[in-house]
């Protein structure tokens, strides 16, 4: 199996409060314009790479709307997983999150064997960081365990594309720095029969002008400032 995993589109995330960190959004944000470009380059990537595989992504509206956009470039379909949303760091849920047939009202490209108990939300934090990556780690295990098709991508948020990039490293044997996690951003691991892991590509995006990449509200040059 080839994984591929990817980090929603810019969110428009504006009306949060002054002073809070735009990197920890407070609730179930939707795509700016350019989230939208974003994730129209990603689909546009993985259909020159021949993508036909399935995309699995976290319930949020941003993480849907990124499949759904790469998914419909592609001609896929898209599964909700809920064990692949965000980190809860704030008190209490803000939103309760889309039912499965809000989210089929609100997006193409929905799997029609998909299926999402409600509620799937986290909905007591701040949800301590190992807790993220248990249910991460174990969706990637029964994920490995039955490959659900030859290629599949993952759509998630920075907490759990991060778990999920940390555990497939070390099944690979990969340390050190492999990338900033940018928005529609891909990271490529390839999943043997017998379950060893071999990383093929590290946080990469080619695909999106520079001037274009973003890490939510900061830009590619403030991020890269920072390291």
């Amino acid at each position: 199996m080839i994984l591929r995993i990817t980090r929603h589109g810019q969110p428009a995330i504006d009306d949060m409060p002054k002073g809070a960190n735009y990197e920890l959004p407070d609730n179930d944000y939707v795509l700016t314009p350019l989230g939208r470009e974003q994730a129209e380059r990603l689909g546009n990537r993985l259909k020159k790479e021949n993508f036909k595989g399935l995309i699995i992504s976290s319930p949020y509206a941003r993480t849907m709307e990124t499949a759904t956009i790469a998914a419909a470039v592609c001609g896929v379909t898209v599964i909700p997983e809920p064990r692949f949303q965000e980190r809860l760091f704030y008190d209490d849920a803000v939103c309760p999150g889309m039912t499965l047939e809000e989210i089929r009202s609100n997006y193409s490209n929905i799997a029609p064997d998909a299926t999402l108990e409600y509620p799937w939300i986290v909905l007591k934090g701040p949800e301590p960081a190992e807790d993220v990556q248990k249910r991460v780690f174990n969706f990637l295990e029964e994920l490995i365990a039955a490959p659900p098709a030859r290629e599949v991508l993952l759509v998630g948020h920075g907490a759990s594309v991060g778990a999920a990039t940390h555990y497939l490293k070390e099944k690979a044997g990969v340390t050190g720095y492999c990338g900033v996690s940018f928005n529609a951003a891909l990271c490529t691991f390839e999943i043997a029969d017998d379950g060893s892991v071999k990383l093929l590509e590290p946080w990469n995006t080619d695909h999106i002008p520079v001037e274009k990449v973003t890490s939510n509200k900061r830009s590619y040059a403030e991020v890269m400032a920072e390291l």
